[in-house]
């Protein structure tokens, strides 16, 4: 038998005045699949609103690859360089994340391309792709 597979969720809360939501912690925990895990990070986020409607889920992680639920994304990164009479794209960096959609993991993606050498805040998605599974 195989281990359970791990998850971490993000808590947002939006402070009073404010315009967005602030990271304001984040928890690892252990479920055997992607439903699970969104009921478990349902509860934990219960537990902390204490009657307050200011807090919310940011995007779940999936800490163990492979993890039932989720798929593999590539994640391409690309620059607008500018050329004499238009801008030039040029793709620069291409990630692969496990997430339960492509929607997360373009999310998920973020985070990590900031750790890339040479990672440049002009860069930006351009497009995301499940990875189909080998048969």
């Amino acid at each position: 038998m195989g281990t359970t597979p791990s998850w971490e969720i993000t808590f947002l809360r939006r402070p009073p005045g404010a315009r967005r939501p602030r990271v304001a912690g984040r928890v690892v925990f252990e479920a055997p699949d992607l439903a699970c895990a969104r009921t478990a990070a349902r509860r934990h986020l219960e537990e902390r609103q204490s009657g307050e409607d200011s807090w919310s889920l940011g995007v779940l992680k999936p800490l163990t690859p492979r993890a039932p639920g989720t798929h593999r994304y590539r994640v391409v990164y690309a620059v607008w360089e500018p050329t004499d009479d238009f801008f030039e794209r040029r793709d620069v960096h291409e990630l692969e994340v496990w997430a339960a959609d492509a929607q997360d993991a373009r999310r998920l993606s973020h985070v990590d391309i900031q750790d890339v050498p040479g990672y440049d805040p002009a860069w930006r998605v351009r497009h995301v792709v499940r990875v189909p599974d080998k048969a």
